[in-house]
């Protein structure tokens, strides 16, 4: 779950990673309308790490998260 402020990505990417240094794309969100969005990913059970990267910004003031939050389903 992504909790957005109000500078919010309009278009972002989640990638995962086991060891820090590779990386794995794990989801692309090209319509994201700021508030919360909640995020579905298949990753392995490996993964240990995760980032998000900008791709497009719905307003000029850059990106601003509240909270990222992520849980693991058996």
């Amino acid at each position: 779950m992504l909790r957005w402020e109000a500078a919010y990505g309009s278009a972002y990417r989640i990638e995962v990673s086991a060891d820090g240094v590779t990386w794995t794309p794990a989801a692309e969100v090209g319509a994201g309308n700021g508030g919360v969005d909640e995020v579905w990913i298949d990753s392995p059970n490996s993964t240990r790490f995760v980032r998000i990267q900008g791709v497009r910004r719905a307003t000029r003031y850059g990106y601003s998260l509240w909270e990222v939050e992520v849980h693991r389903t058996a």
